[in-house]
Parts: structure tokens; C-alpha cells; sequence
């Protein structure tokens, strides 16, 4: 694996670990979906008054509260939000299958502890000898039970961070209780990798954005609206023909 891919791989691991925390709490905001939703609408509230945009917007409010309203019969807005509770699970599931997997290939089995004799040499030094061999054999396999750089098949620390954590100490060739990768192991973490920081980006709004529109221009009426945005920026839409552009401002 090439030093690129390497250093790619690090950084998409430490991408997952770093914002699964933003992840979660952006479970509690309102789903956005790409393009947003000022699209076409926005472009065309240009021509509105200032009396009809206001109403609007009071209009738009008065749905928003009744979605929330709890006494508001059928269906009503989810509490959470769900693109961002899918992508955690499907990142989650996906690098938790990865580590189970990478750990069966390159961890070392765990020291077991002495198996319980049913007798013991009757000369007293040799019956000393194995109980230390028995004690030494036990404190190494309480020891590696507890060691924190092992990946486990259970419990409540298989959490997606982690996963990510732990894959990326195995990228860096941290030593501990495996043997290092092999190139094809190497790829598959990077495949993982980059997938999993993809999603969790367009989540968090992180990446770059780009996607052509199906409605027409205002102004010169041709199928030539881009939409750009995301990264934090604010969406922008222009056209391709005439060059005229729109933001969420309307300037």
C-alpha cells in the first residue's frame, strides 16, 4: 500500500472518530436534503411583494408548528433526525463488521488461564514449580484480558469511534497483540474507510456539493440551473447559459 493511501486512510479513520460526536448531536435537528430546498422556490420569491413574502413565511411557520404539535392527528415530524440516524448506523455496522473481521485475520488468540488440575506431583519442588507456572500463566491471561489495545467480539465499547480508533492504530503499525497487515487488508480499510468518512461528511454538511436542477432558468428559460454549496457554505445557484446567480439571499 502506498504511502498516499496510508496517509488517506489515517485521515478518514480520525474523520469518523473525530465528528461522531457532532453526529450525535445533530441527531435532534431537521433533516436537510441536497439540493436544498431553496432551489426554484427561492429563485422565484424574487418576484414576490413584501406583503406576500411575509405571508408566506407566517404560512410556513403555521405548518412547522403543526407538525410538532402533539395534538396534531396522523402522521407528524419524526424526532429525529433520520438521515443522520441512518448514516450513523450504517457507519457504525459497517466499520464494526471491518474490525470483527481485520481482528479474526491479525490478533493474536488471548492467553487462557491454567486449566484445573485434578492432582499434583507429589515432590514438593516439583509440586512448587507448577503452581507458579499456574499463578505466572494466570496473572498474564487477567493481564491481556484487560488490555485495552485488544479488539473484543462484545461489550459496550464496540461503538463506531473505536472501531475507527482501533483500525487506525492498526494502519499506523501500532504493536500490540496482532500481526501486522497485509496489503489486502490494508485496501479493504481503506475502501471502508473512505466510504464511511464520505457519509458522515455529506451529514454534517461537510463536503462539497454540486447537482443541476430540473427546473428551467427564470431568465433565459434553458435546463442550465447548477446548484453548489455545502462545507459550510451557503447554497448558490447559477446558470450555466445566461450566468445569473441566486443565494439564499436573494442578491
Amino acid at each position: 500500500m502506498t504511502t498516499t493511501n496510508t496517509a488517506t486512510t489515517q485521515a478518514h479513520l480520525f474523520t469518523v472518530a473525530h465528528h461522531w460526536r457532532d453526529l450525535t448531536a445533530s441527531l435532534a435537528t431537521r433533516g436537510t436534503s441536497w439540493p436544498p430546498a431553496m432551489g426554484i422556490s427561492l429563485i422565484s420569491a424574487r418576484h414576490q411583494s413584501d406583503e406576500e413574502a411575509e405571508a408566506a413565511t407566517w404560512r410556513a411557520e403555521a405548518l412547522r408548528a403543526l407538525e410538532r404539535s402533539v395534538e396534531q392527528p396522523g402522521w407528524t415530524a419524526a424526532p429525529l433526525n433520520l438521515t443522520v440516524l441512518d448514516t450513523m448506523l450504517t457507519v457504525e455496522a459497517g466499520l464494526l463488521e471491518l474490525a470483527d473481521q481485520t481482528a479474526a485475520a491479525v490478533q493474536h488468540a488471548p492467553i487462557t488461564p491454567a486449566p484445573a488440575r485434578r492432582s499434583w506431583p507429589d515432590d514438593p519442588r516439583a509440586r512448587a514449580v507448577a503452581q507458579a507456572d499456574d499463578r505466572r500463566r494466570n496473572q498474564l491471561a487477567l493481564r491481556e484480558s484487560k488490555n485495552p489495545r485488544r479488539w473484543r467480539y462484545q461489550g459496550e465499547q464496540r461503538t463506531a469511534p473505536l472501531a475507527a480508533l482501533w483500525l487506525l492504530a492498526r494502519v499506523q503499525g501500532v504493536l500490540g497483540p496482532w500481526r501486522p497487515l497485509s496489503d489486502e487488508q490494508h485496501d479493504r480499510i481503506h475502501a471502508v474507510a473512505q466510504a464511511s468518512a464520505g457519509l458522515v461528511e455529506r451529514a454534517l454538511d461537510m463536503a462539497d456539493g454540486h447537482v443541476r436542477l430540473a427546473a428551467l432558468c427564470p431568465v433565459c428559460h434553458t435546463p442550465t440551473l447548477d446548484m453548489h454549496g455545502g462545507a459550510g457554505v451557503a447554497p448558490v445557484a447559477r446558470c450555466a447559459t445566461c450566468g445569473r446567480t441566486w443565494t439564499s439571499k436573494l442578491t
